[in-house]
């Protein structure tokens, strides 16, 4: 078999395509959810970010779990909430598990896909207690899944070039499968476009198969591409490639290859290939279900985590947006929850349509 890593493009998306087409047939599905980002204090201060503001700095707030619960009930059809803030060394453990109780409360039926390694690890040092005890916490406290976010590349070499305080790979990797092990399952990403080689994404791959052959946790891997325009590493990347012009492309052409790589090493064991309109916007995103993709993300309502950073794909889509794009692409587009399963009684989200029930969300 030749080598995938030095195959031809064409021959490597026609491959993928292949195996996509075996996996899921013709069908691209993608799922209804919310962010709900509830604090930009963060002092790690990755080089790659927009979003996070240092304590005592202008923007740098966060909100009352009242506020976010209000926030949500803006959206209550949503399937899903995902929960992602800063590292706010001010903000005490019982707002996150008090946070995840308010929502529970409020909102039953919505799965509370919560919190990144990251997030974690700063709350087992905040109490002093270890993943595993963490996770199960969360778990009991109404936590559905978590993030697998903070991963950018999971080697400890690039990871101090673009976030010196970053958790170190092993720490992402023994909290992630703490996680699993306590019944939470979690997507898998990758932050590419920076400073990496494809040595390091292979490298990368490399590990997220390790952990999914011993846990089965990852429901899916999502290629996240480096949005440069407002961060301290786009900056320094664009004088360093000649200008933005040359740094986007050179995003761009690394995506193309990506892709079809991550459904070739990945798929026999994370069968779920996520593209990102977010960072590709709706044409790169619709491009890549013929790269191996077979999900197409959500709808994102409230994403502002990649805006701060620049991004000029909008806060959300709707989803009779994201069927058209599936559709365009000659897909089947079909609803799912976040744990991939089938989404019963699919609904219209039209204002007309979209009515809550008398428990103040919408059932599905």
């Amino acid at each position: 078999m030749k080598d995938l890593w030095k195959m031809p493009l064409v021959e490597l998306t026609e491959r993928a395509n292949e195996a996509t087409r075996r996996i899921h047939g013709e069908v691209v599905t993608y799922v209804v959810n919310r962010n709900a980002n509830f604090t930009r204090v963060c002092q790690v201060g990755c080089a790659f970010c927009g979003f996070g503001r240092r304590p005592g700095t202008r923007g740098a707030t966060s909100d009352t779990i009242d506020e976010v619960v209000k926030r949500v009930g803006k959206t209550p059809w949503v399937s899903e909430v995902c929960l992602q803030g800063g590292i706010d060394p001010d903000l005490e453990p019982a707002y996150y598990f008090d946070l995840i109780r308010a929502l529970r409360e409020a909102y039953p039926r919505i799965h509370l896909h919560a919190f990144s390694p990251m997030e974690i690890d700063s709350l087992c040092e905040k109490t002093g207690q270890e993943p595993e005890e963490v996770v199960v916490r969360l778990r009991a406290a109404g936590v559905g899944s978590i993030p697998g976010t903070a991963a950018e590349i999971l080697v400890d070499r690039v990871r101090r070039k673009i976030s010196r305080n970053k958790l170190p790979a092993d720490r992402w990797v023994r909290i992630v499968k703490a996680a699993h092990r306590a019944g939470l399952r979690s997507s898998a990403t990758i932050l590419f476009g920076h400073v990496e080689t494809w040595e390091d994404i292979r490298g990368h791959f490399e590990v997220l198969r390790r952990v999914q052959g011993e846990t089965g946790g990852f429901t899916e891997f999502v290629p996240l591409a480096f949005v440069p325009y407002e961060n301290r590493l786009g900056r320094i990347l664009s004088r360093r490639n000649g200008g933005m012009d040359r740094l986007e492309e050179r995003i761009r052409r690394r995506a193309r290859r990506l892709y079809p790589l991550a459904r070739l090493m990945l798929g026999d064991l994370i069968p779920n290939l996520q593209t990102s309109w977010v960072k590709l916007g709706v044409g790169g995103a619709t491009a890549s279900l013929g790269w191996g993709c077979n999900d197409f993300g959500g709808t994102l309502y409230e994403e502002s985590i990649t805006r701060s950073s620049g991004g000029r794909h909008g806060e959300r889509l709707d989803p009779d947006q994201i069927e058209a794009a599936i559709r365009n692409a000659g897909r089947i587009p079909r609803r799912r929850t976040t744990l991939y399963g089938d989404v019963k009684n699919p609904f219209s989200l039209g204002k007309k349509s979209c009515q809550p029930s008398a428990g103040g969300h919408v059932a599905l």
